[in-house]
């Protein structure tokens, strides 16, 4: 007969009680946005591309958290996203697509987890990216997967979102039909204005990538239909354009957060661990936030 193990409760630490005490986590929270808009998207020709894609990062974290339910694993999940898409965010000037493109995945995200209304967004993200450049293609494809699941236990559920990826697919066609868009012909443009990944680039995008298509190839199972296709669709195309590995880091950050990063709320054992070094990393990143807003912002920094 084997002896069940006790698993000891969870016993806050004097970090965490003093934490909690100064609200700390929005703290640690604001100062990951500053990072990336100081340090990951900072330094390039426009200021305005960190505040957009810091914007961005909101709401892909967004999309992120309600997961893992913490800070630490999104967050870090997060940066290495935004790290992944910096050469299209700063080098290309693709701050405004990126943030459309994040805001795209926080309302699929939302309808996944129970935040239907979020989804209602999507024909607004794809009208003002029509405007722009024919990268919203891709994205609609990313929201049409999320149709392959049926929700049986929520009838009705995917019916709605077909509606509304179909308004998605009008908006989106607003601005090349009035002209104000791009082109509607000829769509090679897409493949003649390449942008390919440097060496650095690519490197990151694999950092990335290579576990997330590792986790869902180990938690295949336990997968919905879109978290399960989406990393393998965007793969082969991410090495092809700086603004499409942009799109297929947002796609492996949700397939880490939807499998290996998950255990750290169904895990018993694990949970502790992760709460602990939570309240840790906040000091962390406000000690980096602190320095980034000294070098990009004080004079002489």
């Amino acid at each position: 007969m084997s002896e069940s193990v006790a698993v000891s409760p969870y016993v806050p630490g004097p970090v965490e009680r003093f934490g909690r005490r100064i609200k700390l986590e929005y703290v640690g929270m604001v100062s990951v946005y500053l990072i990336v808009a100081l340090l990951v998207f900072g330094g390039g020709a426009a200021w305005w591309h960190g505040v957009l894609g810091a914007i961005g990062s909101f709401f892909l974290f967004l999309g992120l958290k309600k997961k893992t339910r913490d800070h630490l694993s999104g967050s870090l999940v997060l940066l290495a996203a935004t790290i992944v898409a910096r050469p299209a965010v700063v080098g290309s000037g693709w701050a405004l697509p990126f943030l459309l493109a994040a805001a795209a995945v926080c309302a699929l995200e939302g309808y996944v987890e129970k935040r239907q209304e979020q989804v209602y967004a999507l024909p607004l993200v794809f009208l003002a990216w029509g405007f722009l450049d024919w990268l919203w293609i891709p994205a609609l494809a990313l929201a049409a997967l999320y149709l392959a699941h049926p929700w049986a236990e929520r009838p009705g559920l995917r019916r709605r979102l077909g509606w509304i990826v179909a308004g998605s697919l009008a908006a989106a066609l607003v601005g090349p039909l009035a002209g104000s868009g791009p082109p509607l012909a000829p769509l090679t443009s897409v493949w003649s204005e390449r942008q390919p990944l440097d060496t650095m680039g690519l490197v990151a995008l694999a950092a990335l990538g290579l576990p997330a298509l590792l986790c869902v190839a180990l938690h295949w199972r336990r997968l919905i239909a879109p978290h399960r296709w989406a990393p393998l669709l965007f793969a082969p195309l991410a090495a092809w354009d700086v603004r499409l590995a942009a799109l297929a880091a947002m796609v492996a950050a949700v397939a880490l957060t939807a499998t290996v990063f998950r255990l750290s709320i169904d895990s018993d054992r694990l949970r502790p661990w992760f709460k602990h070094a939570e309240w840790h990393y906040f000091w962390y990143v406000f000690a980096l936030a602190l320095w980034a807003l000294a070098v990009r912002v004080v004079p002489g920094g």
